[in-house]
């Protein structure tokens, strides 16, 4: 527990300076020298326990050294956990790269030294010492971070510490996230949640300890950007103040907690303040839900096309990239993430909308949007449509209903969650245990022995049609019936409630439309999604 430390954790590496502390630890700039050259490294050094005082206080507590050893080796594999998630993002050009780590166990008492060797990168405080920032450089650094926060989303991990202290910048000009060391797995995020992060670019709703999601990840972005386009101050904080109080701070944070609305970042052209206060929105229904958003605005600006007019109502999120790969996940990472559609390997070929993921069909329905492909006309006009299924593709052609109550954005959003719970099946399924027969029924269980899905057989249906059924923790939110020529898709809300369903004609029925078949057939499937499970 020496502060002074000469030791790296490798013979090789040398350690010449300390550079700065994270969330836990101390970060240190090592040199190794092979042949007259010199190579670096940043070195993080984490103890445990930190000290002496918390090793007796914590002896004090538990009694015995077994129950001792027992609790702080609990905060050991919570180390562990930081590192096999950095070193998962390792290559990834917006998110600090792990290269090797140790673990040292002391001889003579209960302790630990980790050392966790990194790629060797300049800290965004220093950068910013040395290069006045522009608005074009503040648009690449939220482009930047808003790519690592996509790849965060796709392995469902939430950062919750977006700062300008856990922000490096490589000798290319990347800019790049570090110190997960408070990251956790977005499944395990519940009513529970900790409040952990910085209070200065906390999102609301984490400072209120309510349930949250990654977008406190957005909102924290959004409060860097706001900072860094006015004059480095934080909302709030007056800007004619030379020296800035612990009051003043406190008093600025009571009222962004209290929902005040910010006023504009001064620095910030009105299109970039535009986007700057959205990613920052007191309401996350008001808020950028996902990064791949804010990124598109970020980048329409930086191209000269983006308009006060229009912004990004592209706010959902598209099916992780094929590179992720479920075989690569840190181990115990994939419990219950969710699911997707895939079909077992003997019928792949017998699907007629084999080449168009279930992914692809959601978006078409959340979308707004008007185009023009291979000369069919596909568009949304509020919420109103019909699915129109041309020889050999699938369309959607969406057009005003004037009959129609539905409010698009409530069933957009919760078309959003389904399409979340239905991407990480992907990468599930490959590692669940299989019951059943093929031809017959088969049934998917996680390592848990948590029903992820259901799939029977036209033979042993009641339909006559393929039948899946996709489970949320133990409860029906998506079913989807096919055939060659035919399909329908049910979608369900969090409380269980049918909220759409797509009939083989292709008409849409919504829960909000007078409709005295919609109650009795939710609650028909629901029973049925529920016998399936047994």
């Amino acid at each position: 527990m020496d502060n002074n430390r000469p030791f790296s954790g490798w013979q090789e590496w040398k350690i010449t300076e300390k550079i700065g502390e994270g969330s836990y630890g101390k970060v240190y700039k090592a040199r190794r020298t092979e042949q007259g050259r010199s190579f670096l490294s940043a070195i993080k050094v984490i103890s445990i326990p930190t000290s002496r005082g918390e090793l007796d206080s914590i002896r004090q507590e538990t009694g015995n050294d077994a129950s001792l050893r027992q609790y702080f080796h609990g905060l050991v594999d919570e180390c562990i956990h930081e590192i096999c998630t950095m070193e998962y993002f390792r290559g990834n050009s917006h998110i600090v790269s792990v290269e090797d780590f140790k673990v040292i166990e002391y001889l003579d008492e209960v302790g630990w030294d980790i050392f966790i060797r990194m790629e060797y990168l300049t800290s965004f405080l220093d950068y910013c010492t040395a290069h006045a920032p522009t608005e074009r450089n503040i648009i690449k650094l939220g482009i930047d971070i808003c790519k690592a926060l996509e790849y965060c989303g796709h392995l469902s991990i939430i950062h919750r510490d977006i700062k300008p202290e856990n922000i490096f910048v490589s000798r290319f000009g990347d800019f790049k996230i570090g110190d997960f060391g408070i990251a956790r797995k977005l499944e395990l995020s519940g009513a529970n949640l900790s409040k952990k992060g910085t209070y200065s670019y906390m999102a609301p709703e984490m400072y209120r300890g309510e349930i949250y999601d990654s977008s406190v990840d957005i909102y924290s972005l959004g409060i860097v950007l706001y900072k860094l386009m006015n004059k480095n101050r934080l909302p709030f904080i007056s800007l004619d103040k030379q020296l800035i109080t612990h009051h003043d701070k406190e008093n600025a944070l009571n009222k962004r907690m209290a929902g005040e609305k910010l006023p504009p970042p001064v620095d910030a052209s009105p299109e970039l303040g535009r986007i700057i206060m959205k990613a920052c929105a007191f309401h996350v229904r008001d808020r950028y839900q996902y990064p791949e958003a804010l990124r598109e605005d970020l980048e329409r600006l930086r191209r000269g096309d983006y308009s006060l007019a229009v912004l990004s109502q592209n706010n959902r999120r598209p099916l992780p990239p094929e590179q992720v790969s479920p075989k690569a996940l840190p181990e115990g990472s994939s419990q219950n993430t969710g699911y997707s559609h895939v079909q077992p390997e003997k019928q792949k070929k017998e699907r007629r909308f084999s080449h168009q993921p279930i992914w692809l069909t959601l978006l078409l329905i959340t979308a707004a949007a008007a185009c023009t492909v291979s000369g069919i006309y596909v568009k949304l006009l509020y919420d109103g449509y019909r699915r129109v299924i041309s020889p050999g593709s699938a369309v959607i052609a969406l057009h005003s209903n004037a009959s129609s109550t539905a409010q698009v954005d409530d069933f957009s959003t919760a078309l959003q969650t389904v399409l979340r719970q239905t991407n990480a099946i992907v990468a599930r399924l490959p590692d669940c245990t299989e019951e059943g027969s093929q031809g017959e029924r088969l049934r998917y269980f996680d390592s848990n022995g948590n029903l992820l899905k259901v799939l029977v057989y036209p033979s042993y249906s009641e339909s006559g049609m393929y039948e899946e059924y996709y489970y949320w923790r133990g409860q029906v939110f998506f079913i989807y019936y096919w055939n060659d020529t035919q399909e329908e898709l049910y979608y369900f809300d969090s409380s269980g409630k049918l909220l759409r369903w797509i009939d083989t004609s292709g008409k849409i029925h919504d829960r909000s439309l007078t409709d005295p078949d919609f109650a009795a057939t939710g609650n028909r499937l629901t029973q049925v999604a529920l016998d399936q499970m047994e």
